[in-house]
């Protein structure tokens, strides 16, 4: 047998198999996904996440946002930027800064300076985002969507939300809200977690989006006819069955308003809770301290389960009712004085809370087109809508966004790969999380571990979900996971050997025509008789020896 030796010491540059590449490859962008806004800085700034995939061998993943050409013109296009330097697994994972804004995201892979591929997403916003709380004027009443009023679809290619609503006989401990990618907010989209319609936060969306030319994003946890008892009892116990109108699930109604906080303000950040509540507790006839106080409670308990010492709050002065033998709606001053008292509008309450601001006076709101009758309660699509949103709108000044605290979105799960075997991953969460799982579905829901900090994976797509010490939920870029991983992760020799000898390779995985391929220093790898080798490029750090007949190609 005739052997042929080629030594890297052998040459004054080393031998360096180049081969020519095809520039034809893939990358995807994972997260985020598109509509998606996040909550700014009082800068106007904000610090954003981009993940995805690739198909290729690459070492290096540039990135920029392009501000959508609207008018007004908005955005501030960034020049382009590396976000991470030698991927690995398939997966890139970097971040951003910028300026508030309505853009398209771009990710171009390299190798050794040379474009392969480029992909984009359209629409992902840096701008103001709001979680809303309390009953029916706040969240649509599905007796109400029966009559179509649901309220005007934002216009605005920028006011954005999640089209979910959760299944309303689950408790707290039940509720496990999926990973659905944002919509833009149309009439009759219900709110994640639990609004029934678009009621007037499409318009006062629009006005928002004008107002500060940023893209704007609503949750909606209220719950129709829930008086304030019900929400300071489950603010307090996630096991209580308040009674009202009906009969709570366990840790509702607040439950709702906690998992918003903990899932979307957690991952994409939050400027202020907008509650609208108290037209039960006009019927009910509540007290002013008994309101004060649970008003008061609700709030401190908000900011201790979201982990947000300074989140804001804007309470509206709402209580207008009419009861059955009524002949006129009327308001009930108690509730009134108490939503003041929080606010800080009567001086030296002992139920004032900091960091709320006043929200409209919607109590004078009344008159033909305004509120649905006979009930004089809740407002009506037309006049009744845009009069609210427009009271919103103005609540909602320069001032309160200048003063208030914004919070940013967590960053999303950070994962590490490694190679196995020849068909098999195992991803790795690089942080510990009080509580953790892996799924294999769109959603994030169908579990197949739990509890571990790193799966063994094959073919596939994977989402970790976890939760902090707070317990706000965070889920990893989307991971797809292809079938033997060819030309995703790099070959190297782990010892010397033949080169279609699987142990000769890292993975048990002899190359193909797809990878990148090296001999590490020290390392003689030899191509049997008649065997034609395989590889895309070739780094020939030790030696290469071709026995009889033997081949290399690409």
């Amino acid at each position: 047998m005739k052997v042929f030796l080629y030594s890297f010491r052998q040459t004054c540059m080393g031998l360096l198999i180049f081969f020519s590449f095809s520039t034809v490859g893939q990358i995807q962008i994972s997260f985020p996904t598109s509509r998606a806004v996040f909550q700014r800085n009082n800068s106007n700034q904000c610090s954003i996440y981009i993940a995805g995939n690739y198909s290729q061998h690459i070492d290096r993943v540039d990135a920029r946002f392009v501000a959508r050409p609207l008018s007004p013109t908005q955005g501030t296009t960034t020049p382009w930027t590396t976000i991470q330097n030698n991927p690995s697994g398939g997966f890139f994972y970097g971040s951003m800064t910028v300026n508030g804004g309505w853009y398209n995201i771009e990710v171009r892979g390299y190798l050794e300076g040379q474009l392969l591929f480029a992909n984009s997403i359209q629409r992902i916003g840096v701008g103001e985002v709001f979680v809303v709380a309390g009953q029916s004027n706040a969240t649509g009443d599905d007796g109400l969507i029966a009559t179509n009023n649901y309220g005007r679809s934002a216009v605005d290619d920028r006011v954005s939300t999640v089209n979910y609503q959760d299944n309303p006989l689950n408790t707290y401990a039940t509720m496990n809200l999926p990973n659905l990618s944002f919509s833009h907010l149309d009439s009759t989209f219900r709110i994640s977690p639990f609004g029934s319609s678009a009621w007037h936060w499409g318009i006062l969306g629009d006005s928002l989006a004008k107002k500060l030319n940023v893209p704007i994003a609503f949750f909606n946890a209220g719950w129709s006819g829930s008086a304030i008892g019900a929400w300071k009892a489950t603010a307090l116990s996630t096991t209580a069955t308040p009674q009202g109108f009906i009969t709570y699930p366990a840790g509702m109604p607040y439950g709702h308003l906690r998992q918003a906080l903990n899932f979307y303000a957690a991952q994409y950040g939050i400027r202020a809770v907008l509650w609208h509540q108290g037209e039960t507790d006009n019927w009910d006839e509540t007290s002013q301290n008994n309101y004060g106080d649970a008003l008061k409670t609700i709030i401190q308990s908000s900011r201790t389960h979201a982990g947000k010492a300074n989140l804001a709050w804007v309470v509206a002065r709402a209580s207008r009712v009419k009861g059955f033998s009524a002949v006129n709606s009327r308001i009930w001053q108690p509730v009134i004085n108490a939503q003041n008292d929080v606010i800080g509008v009567n001086s030296g309450s002992p139920n004032f809370v900091a960091n709320v601001w006043a929200g409209p006076q919607t109590d004078p709101l009344v008159g033909p087109g305004i509120r649905t009758m006979p009930d004089s309660i809740h407002f009506e699509t037309a006049n009744g809508h845009n009069l609210h949103a427009k009271a919103w709108n103005q609540a909602l000044n320069s001032s309160f966004f200048s003063s208030s605290t914004p919070y940013s979105a967590i960053p999303p799960i950070q994962t590490s790969v490694a190679c196995v075997s020849a068909n098999t991953l195992s991803i790795s969460v690089l942080v510990g999380y009080p509580s953790i799982a892996w799924a294999n579905d769109a959603q994030a829901l169908n579990y197949f571990a739990q509890g571990i900090y790193a799966v063994t994976v094959g073919n596939g797509s994977y989402t970790v979900r976890a939760k902090d010490g707070t317990g706000n939920t965070l889920f990893s870029p989307v991971l797809n996971v292809p079938n033997g991983f060819t030309g995703i992760i790099p070959v190297e020799s782990t010892t010397s050997g033949t080169w279609s000898n699987t142990g000769t390779w890292v993975c048990g995985r002899v190359p193909t025509a797809s990878d990148w391929v090296t001999i590490k220093t020290g390392h003689t790898v030899t191509i049997p008789s008649s065997y034609n080798a395989q590889n895309k490029k070739l780094f020939l750090r030790g030696n290469l020896s071709f026995s009889s007949s033997a081949g290399l190609s690409n």
